[in-house]
């Protein structure tokens, strides 16, 4: 097993491998483009002989810390995508249930429904299952009066759902009663996402279809948000 310095000493020959292969490959076209430009400037007169000599002496510095700030751009940029693909410390795996996937694949909806209901019994708190039996209620079943109070179970938690399942059960609760056709608690979920995620390009779709009902139907008030 190799001694821990030798590990240090393997990274740090690992960065210069990456640092020499970034002056190797950016660092030449970058100085002949710098020097092209105050070649084209001085030939529009913009600039003088003496001053191009400085400017295409000064490359050489410019072009070193171009190659710097690009090596450490790439190794942040790495970095960066290597904690989102394997969700180190900020991003919570996605749960699985894999009994309920085989048997929707298969097409016993209720059956399904089953075990996301068996599931919530002994996990209460498990609002991704929560969400994933209000969708298929919804779309497969046609339980709209569940799937509903499966959203408002979540919304009205003791345990608050996070930021990613707040915005599921919203659009969750907006999709079903478009479904039901109950334009009134449509109204009142699209003026709750329009305030609560303003600003956004969803709100903006948001308010402008909670715009459009109101046009259909002048004689109904604009509804309040409850938030």
């Amino acid at each position: 097993m190799p001694a821990p310095g030798s590990r240090l000493r393997d990274i740090d020959a690992a960065d210069r491998a990456h640092l020499l292969k970034v002056a190797v490959f950016f660092g030449p076209a970058c100085f002949v483009i710098l020097s092209m430009l105050w070649y084209f400037l001085r030939k529009q007169g913009s600039i003088s002989s003496g001053v191009e000599v400085l400017l295409t002496v000064l490359n050489i510095p410019v072009t070193i810390a171009a190659i710097v700030a690009l090596d450490r751009m790439v190794g942040a940029a790495s970095s960066r995508f290597v904690k989102t693909l394997f969700a180190v410390g900020d991003i919570a795996p996605r749960r699985n249930y894999p009994r309920q996937d085989v048997l929707i694949a298969q097409g016993k909806y209720e059956e399904a429904a089953e075990w996301f209901r068996d599931h919530l019994r002994i996990e209460p708190d498990d609002h991704e299952a929560r969400l994933r039996l209000a969708h298929l209620l919804e779309t497969q079943l046609k339980g709209y009066d569940e799937a509903e109070s499966l959203y408002l179970e979540i919304r009205n938690a003791q345990l608050p759902a996070d930021k990613k399942q707040q915005m599921q059960t919203a659009n969750g609760l907006i999709d079903l009663y478009r479904r039901m056709g109950r334009i009134d608690r449509l109204k009142v979920e699209l003026a709750r996402f329009a305030n609560q995620y303003h600003g956004t390009p969803l709100a903006e779709g948001a308010a402008r279809e909670l715009s459009e009902l109101k046009q259909s139907d002048p004689t109904s008030e604009w509804p309040r948000s409850p938030t």
